[in-house]
């Protein structure tokens, strides 16, 4: 089976002049890390829905010139066994390259 995988990571930005800068900056610095290896995975800043009104808005928080930004990383696994080794699978492969971000799981579609 083939599956798109869908995690997400939490990217920590110092440094950064604006919150846009800080998006900017993490998409670039993650691309950076998975090249060329795996420059196949999508990488985008997440959505959080607000607490109070649901509206969603782009994941990073920044107080004082650092930012943490929740980016989403999304790939393709051929011929994985079920859901959960196709979600291994992503986790270990971009997991490696990025080093100690943390990764958690949080779509897998299966696709033809």
């Amino acid at each position: 089976m083939n599956y798109i995988v869908r995690l997400q990571g939490g990217w920590i930005v110092r440094k950064a002049k604006s919150v846009e800068d800080a998006m900017n900056i993490a998409v670039a610095e993650a691309g950076k890390r998975l090249n060329p290896d795996l420059d196949y995975v999508e990488i985008d800043v997440g959505d959080t829905a607000c607490p109070a009104c649901n509206v969603p808005f782009k994941s990073a928080f920044m107080v004082a010139g650092v930012a943490l930004v929740g980016l989403i990383f999304e790939m393709k696994v051929f011929n994985a066994e079920s859901k959960e080794h196709a979600g291994r699978i992503a986790k270990y492969e971009i997991g490696k390259r990025l080093g100690r971000i943390p990764l958690e799981v949080i779509e897998i579609e299966e696709f033809e």
